[in-house]
């Protein structure tokens, strides 16, 4: 099954996993992750679609449209083997995490990953983060404009685009203005935080339309 020609989005990583005892874990290690990376993950439930059909569909687009896949085989789930092979059809860059001592190697994907405790999912998880392309994209930004910033100032500036580059989570897009008074309201000046925008913008890491009413979103594949 060739990849369908949709938009990508750069730093989109789809999560699929048991619902009821794995989740919790993530979403507490995602939250922690999205502090230090400007990756979205993003993990699709029941919320997202009234019935099984349009579920699936829900999960599909959101597979297409990642740019990596992680897939927590936990239990041998009946969903998680569903999303799995949907990705490794289209050839989602992806990794497999099994809660088992056992390690194999995927042709198309990344290693998988065994014996997931706690602290060894969180490791795997930090390691993606660190070595996904928009991640060192971002770091590479954020290298050549602090270089004559002290300390303070770094973090100032790091803790600014990471907040931008979220506010853009599991949006397809959101006004100028809106990303801004949002931004405003953490205790960013307004002047530092267009400033930023337009930086992020020349960079390619994220995209701002011009107009009476801008629109921003991440840039697309």
């Amino acid at each position: 099954m060739a990849r369908k020609k949709v938009e990508i989005i750069p730093n989109q990583v789809f999560v699929g996993l048991p619902w009821r005892n794995v989740r919790p874990r993530y979403e507490s290690c995602i939250d922690n992750l999205a502090k230090k990376y400007p990756l979205h993950f993003t993990i699709v439930g029941r919320k997202d679609a009234q019935d099984a059909e349009d579920l699936l569909e829900a999960i599909k687009t959101r597979i297409d449209t990642s740019s990596y896949g992680i897939f927590d085989a936990t239990g041998g789930n009946a969903n998680v083997s569903l999303e799995y092979g949907y990705a490794e059809a289209i050839d989602l860059p992806r990794a497999i995490y099994l809660s088992t001592h056992k390690a194999a190697s995927s042709s198309k994907g990344s290693a998988i990953i065994s014996d997931l405790s706690g602290k060894r999912r969180r490791a795997q998880l930090e390691w993606l983060c660190k070595n996904h392309d928009y991640t060192k994209r971002f770091e590479a930004f954020l290298s050549r404009h602090g270089r004559r910033l002290g300390g303070a100032e770094k973090r100032h500036r790091r803790v600014l685009a990471l907040k931008q580059a979220h506010y853009l989570d599991g949006r397809v897009e959101v006004r100028r203005a809106d990303l801004i008074q949002a931004v405003q309201a953490a205790g960013y000046r307004t002047a530092d935080v267009e400033e930023m925008l337009k930086k992020l913008h020349a960079e390619g890491l994220l995209n701002v339309s011009r107009g009476r009413i801008a629109k921003v979103r991440m840039p697309r594949a």
